[in-house]
């Protein structure tokens, strides 16, 4: 299916350039191999390859079919060559090894190349050598970093880097995060502020100082770049946000419909699937990505009588060529009206119902501090009504972080009780989310978190959803700690001070992790080099009247986020323009799945809202 890309030309950093750097590196991967090929791809890079090249490029370069990758012989192949674009995981490449030895017994003479991304690894060849297959491939990779999703948005897409770094101990997400930034580097100048807070957040900007230095000379310009300031945000420094549900329009669509490499899909149980792109080529999606769900309805509302108005307007009435060339533009819209309002009615479905009511309602009261017993039954209600395991595991979660451990007096009960309902299976799970910090019982000691809150205004009362002053509109009145943090690196980026940051400071250290601030330079020699940012080197920029700041999620980060960092962009005394990174787009429920076991995590999902339809 051919969806439309957004103009990635259009934000405040032409990404175009990533696209088309990504677009070039694969055309010449293609290109290796000789004459006609297949292209075998794995099931998650068959989604965001679609971003990169569209199906006639591909064609342009010699594939004649695309494949997904099974364990399967390959069939009824009129080509010699196969290629193989994978992710660099242990079952793609045993995957790979199983169809090549089963197509090798069939006779079939066929030349295999594998290209894995972000880059070979010596685990996935070692799987070829074990399986006496390395002399059948050839090996390379496809060095892809960040993937551009909207004009503003550039993702990873390292599916399981939050539960690797806070889990498994598998720090390989943090070098392809740096080995990322310095791309952007490469293409739009040094970035001279680097500022961030924790310790994954603190690895990559080491990595930075440490790639910087063995490109001496060769290092990125300084002076001049469309890039001033770098924020880096540590997920394990907010796990709480992803687990809170979104209640922006775009946040809400992922929660109820799931968005999976910008494309939706709508339709009734048991009929034909419509998909739909969305991204800012979408001017009606544009509107409404970012609002409160509340404020939805009423804008589509006027947008309809709009053209209604238009429309009565235009009969019987002398128009210019121009005006009708206008209202012509307007009618093309009346399509993507149509489809957001059957969006619309899907999200407001799933809200109308009383456990997502009861859902919202417990979020709501323990970041408030208030009914934590009442909200302990409401979780046992839920499973007992076989509320999605997903959606009880966030709710856990959640109360395990505001309240510093789940209560010891509800900790075994809510505990069996999801082993009863899901499945003794998931005694794996809960043991992975206690051994990652996500869920723990209350060992005494007092909880960080009303403090943080207090401290961050982390929960604000009587929020105006349809004309909000402050980010927390898009969680009704929560505020993500992540984008306050990086509200106020911001403000200390302006020299800003008063008695109120200088609390916020003192907040800031309960927070886990170390902060940091400084500045990418260069030394007398010209070679790169960094300085704390306190020596005054930064005074030009923060004369600017505006500025452009990259935020860097490291663990994922939720369309709320960005809906919330867009928010900032157009309030004046913040002076930003933002594009926002991230190791990948997550929710609650999609983060929570990597640590499930694989099956488990594939079977929760599937069930996940087709009570959207």
């Amino acid at each position: 299916m051919s969806t439309p890309l957004p103009n990635l030309s259009s934000g405040s950093v032409p990404l175009s350039r990533i696209r088309e750097q990504a677009r070039k590196a694969l055309v010449e991967a293609l290109d290796s191999v000789r004459g006609k090929k297949i292209l075998i791809l794995d099931r998650k890079v068959s989604g965001f390859l679609g971003l990169i090249a569209e199906v006639p490029l591909l064609k342009e370069h010699g594939v004649e079919r695309l494949l997904y990758l099974q364990e399967e012989p390959l069939t009824g192949i009129d080509v010699r060559s196969v290629i193989y674009l994978v992710r660099s995981r242990i079952e793609n490449a045993q995957l790979i090894a199983q169809q090549v030895l089963q197509t090798n017994k069939l006779g079939t003479k066929l030349e295999y190349s594998v290209f894995f991304m972000p880059r070979r690894t010596m685990v996935c060849a070692k799987v070829f050598q074990e399986e006496g297959i390395a002399a059948d491939v050839t090996l390379s990779e496809y060095p892809l970093d960040f993937i551009p999703f909207d004009s503003d948005i550039l993702s990873l897409e390292l599916d399981d880097a939050y539960k690797e770094l806070v889990l498994d101990g598998d720090t390989s997400s943090l070098y392809y995060t740096a080995r990322g930034l310095m791309q952007l580097q490469s293409l739009y100048g040094t970035i001279p502020e680097v500022k961030g807070k924790g310790g994954h957040a603190l690895a990559v900007k080491n990595l930075l100082t440490l790639m910087r230095r063995e490109m001496g000379l060769k290092a990125p310009r300084t002076g001049g770049g469309q890039i001033d300031t770098l924020v880096l945000v540590d997920r394990t420094v907010d796990p709480l946000t992803p687990f809170c549900t979104q209640l922006t329009y775009e946040g809400l669509v992922d929660e109820t419909l799931h968005i999976k490499n910008g494309i939706v899909q709508l339709g009734a149980e048991g009929q034909k699937q419509q998909k739909f792109a969305l991204n800012s080529a979408d001017k009606v999606y544009l509107e409404l990505r970012d609002l409160s769900f509340a404020a939805v309805g009423p804008k589509l509302s006027e947008r309809a009588k709009g053209l209604q108005t238009d429309y009565k307007g235009s009969k019987g009435s002398e128009r210019s060529l121009a005006e009708l060339k206008d209202f012509a533009a307007q009618l093309k819209s009346l399509p993507n009206i149509t489809r957001h309002i059957n969006l619309a009615e899907a999200i407001n479905r799933v809200i109308a119902r009383q456990n997502f009511r009861d859902r919202v309602t417990v979020e709501q009261s323990l970041l408030d501090g208030h009914s934590v017993d009442a909200c302990c039954e409401t979780i046992e209600t839920l499973m007992y009504q076989n509320e999605d395991l997903m959606t009880i595991i966030r709710l856990l979660c959640i109360l395990s972080h505001t309240q510093g451990g789940v209560p010891k007096k509800h900790w075994d009960v809510l505990r069996r009780e999801v082993l009863h309902t899901y499945g003794h299976e998931h005694i794996l799970t809960l043991a992975a989310l206690q051994d990652a910090g996500l869920l723990k019982s209350q060992q005494g000691g007092r909880s960080t978190f009303p403090a943080v809150k207090k401290a961050f205004r982390l929960l604000l009362d009587n929020v105006n959803d349809t004309d909000p002053t402050d980010i927390a509109y898009t969680y009704a009145g929560y505020a993500p700690l992540s984008i306050r943090l990086v509200e106020h690196a911001l403000r200390s980026s302006t020299g800003e001070s008063s008695s109120k940051e200088l609390g916020l400071e003192e907040a800031l250290k309960a927070i886990p992790g170390p902060a940091f601030d400084i500045v990418q330079t260069v030394d007398e020699h010209g070679l790169p080099v960094e300085q704390s940012a306190g020596a005054g080197l930064l005074q030009g920029s923060r004369d600017k009247k505006r500025r452009v700041v990259l935020v860097m999620f490291i663990g994922g980060v939720t369309f709320a986020e960005i809906g919330a960092l867009r928010f900032l962009s157009t309030r004046p005394e913040v002076r930003s323009d933002f594009v926002i990174a991230t190791t990948k787009l997550v929710n609650g429920s999609s983060m929570l799945a990597t640590f499930l076991e694989d099956v488990v995590s594939e079977a929760m999902l599937s069930k996940q809202p087709s009570n959207a339809t």
